[in-house]
This record gives C-alpha cells, sequence and structure tokens, in this order.
C-alpha cells in the first residue's frame, strides 16, 4: 500500500510559491481514502499528484467497498470515502451519534455498457429483457426466448466479476438487489477489460455487460446495445451518462468528507481541491466517466460554503 503526507493542493501550491510564500507556510496533514473498487483508480491518480508535489509517503489508498468505507469514516479511521451510492440514514445517524457531520461531493459517475456481436443484430433491449435474461434462476437458452423478434440463436453469456462495483450496478439495476444474477456466464477482471470486448467480436453469439469506462476504447468492432426503461432507446455516452438519460445504468461517485474540524487549509480541503481541478482528465485516464465543468464549479462552491459556514459556526461558540 503506497502512503504519502498531503501539503497542499496542486494549484495552491504553484500559487503560493510564485507569489514567495515559504514551503513551511503551507499546511501538513494526513489522508486517508476508502471506497468503492470503480473510483480506486481515479483515487490513486490523485495521490500521485500529490506525491509528485511533496515526496512523502505516509497516506493510504484503499478500496474495501462502500459500506465499509462509510463505516470506517464515521468510527473516525479514515478522511475521505469515495462511494457509489449516498449514504443511508442509519449511515448519518451513525456519525452523529459520534458527533461527525457529513458532507458530500460528486466526483464522477460510471455506467454498466452492454455490448453485442455485431452477427446478432441487437440493437436495443428494454430493462425487462435483460432482467429475463440476466435475472438469478434465468432459464433463457435462446435469445428468442426473452423476444420472439430477436435471433433464434443460444445464448453466450459474459460480464464482471462478482466482486466488481459495475457487477452490483447492473444487478441492482436490472434485477433489483446488487446479488441477484444468474451465475452462468463467462467472467472477466476490469484490467481485462480488451480481453472481453475481443471474447464477444470473435463469439457469433456473444452477449455481456462491463463498465463503460474500461471499455470506451475497445467499442469499436462491437454492437453497442442501447437500453430503454420505458422512455425510449438510449445509448451509453458521455452526454447521456451525465445528463442522466441513461438510466438505469448509470449512477454517480460521490466523496464524503467530515466536517468536523475542517478549515480551508486543511489537507481534506487541499485534496478535495486537487481532485477536483484534475476531474475531467483524471476521470477520462482512469475509468471512470468526467462530471461536467458545471458540476465542477457547482461542487467547488458547495464546498467553500460549507467550511465558510462552520468558520462562522465556531466563531459564534
Amino acid at each position: 500500500m503506497r502512503r504519502l503526507w498531503v501539503s497542499t493542493a496542486c494549484a495552491a501550491a504553484l500559487l503560493l510559491t510564485a507569489c514567495g510564500v515559504r514551503p513551511d507556510s503551507i499546511v501538513q496533514g494526513h489522508i486517508t481514502v476508502d471506497g468503492s473498487t470503480a473510483l480506486y483508480p481515479f483515487n490513486l491518480k490523485v495521490e500521485q499528484a500529490f506525491y509528485t508535489l511533496t515526496n512523502d509517503s505516509d497516506s493510504s489508498i484503499e478500496h474495501s467497498g462502500d459500506s465499509n468505507a462509510l463505516r470506517r469514516l464515521c468510527a473516525g479511521e479514515i478522511s475521505v470515502a469515495g462511494v457509489a451510492r449516498p449514504a443511508t440514514d442509519q449511515e448519518k445517524a451513525a456519525c452523529s451519534r459520534r458527533g461527525i457531520t457529513l458532507h458530500r461531493i460528486l466526483i464522477a459517475r460510471q455506467a454498466a455498457v452492454v455490448i453485442a456481436n455485431k452477427g446478432l443484430r441487437i440493437n436495443c433491449l428494454m430493462t425487462e429483457q435483460l432482467h429475463a435474461l440476466w435475472r438469478r434462476g434465468s432459464k433463457v437458452k435462446s435469445y428468442n426466448q426473452v423476444e420472439s423478434d430477436l435471433p433464434a440463436t443460444d445464448v453466450s453469456l459474459y460480464g464482471p466479476t462478482t466482486g466488481a462495483a459495475v457487477y452490483g450496478l447492473f444487478n441492482a439495476a436490472i434485477n433489483g438487489r446488487a446479488t441477484n444474477s444468474r451465475s452462468d456466464y463467462q467472467a472477466f477482471v476490469f484490467p481485462k477489460g480488451p480481453q472481453f470486448a475481443r471474447a464477444i467480436a470473435s463469439d457469433p453469439a456473444g452477449l455481456g455487460y462491463f463498465d463503460y469506462a474500461w471499455l470506451r476504447r475497445s467499442l469499436g468492432g462491437l454492437q453497442v446495445v442501447g437500453v430503454d426503461s420505458g422512455d425510449g432507446c438510449v445509448l451509453p455516452s458521455n452526454r447521456t451518462i451525465q445528463d442522466g438519460s441513461y438510466s438505469p445504468l448509470s449512477r454517480p461517485f460521490y466523496y464524503y468528507f467530515k466536517l468536523q474540524p475542517l478549515t480551508s487549509s486543511s489537507p481534506v480541503d487541499a485534496f478535495l481541491q486537487d481532485a477536483l481541478a484534475n476531474a475531467k482528465t483524471f476521470a477520462k485516464n482512469h475509468y471512470v466517466v468526467p462530471i461536467t465543468p458545471a458540476e465542477i464549479t457547482a461542487a467547488r462552491v458547495e464546498w467553500l460554503n460549507a467550511i465558510r459556514a462552520q468558520v462562522r459556526q465556531s466563531e459564534e461558540q
């Protein structure tokens, strides 16, 4: 596990240096991040940006999952939880009992993409059809058992491993629960996204789903299958994922932080500002879908307003 000490955000450090402020005037502090496996590469990139600035090594970036990360945040074990769902009322109450107020910032998005061998000529599937095909206990053996106008071809299914974040996304959205999936399909781990794409491209009956961001460079030889949740068929793209029309197979990623104690010079603030300053580039190159420029600005404003409110509250006490 790599570790580092965080001194400040990149932009702040460069600005202070240019203005002649001494390096020892910059705040230092410890950062520990945990959360979704799908956000792990993005978080590592933020860590590396800090590391190139400081060359120190005593914070950690981990990926034990959403629930454990939020539990650890409320227990005071970590500084930041990067998760793929909102905190539940029970999780917020657990934090409140410890005197911790949570704050949430949108940082990226994730989506599942359904793909098929071009020879199948499957251009769109309704969510009900995906459910019939992928639910736990499904007896579907041929695509035309799902819908009569689909090919009379034996199904040959592909997907991610059960520990993948997109596995939970797809099955919660399509099958009602994150673990409600048939198991008779060929499973691929995330680093093997290109192999996953090649397997479907070479299988005349191949159809499956995977993380959109991990496949976007490998979609050229495949049929991207649109998803119809009742309002017409929608294909995944950065735009449809960002505007919410590619539903229900997309979701946001959030950074949750403790608001106490926090100031605009804290390492948590520095981590956030560095992540937001590079959100588009880091997302593009590290397997998540970026948020929009307007959302980046809104996140910055929201965070600064929270800091100001906390400062005013402390001054009144």
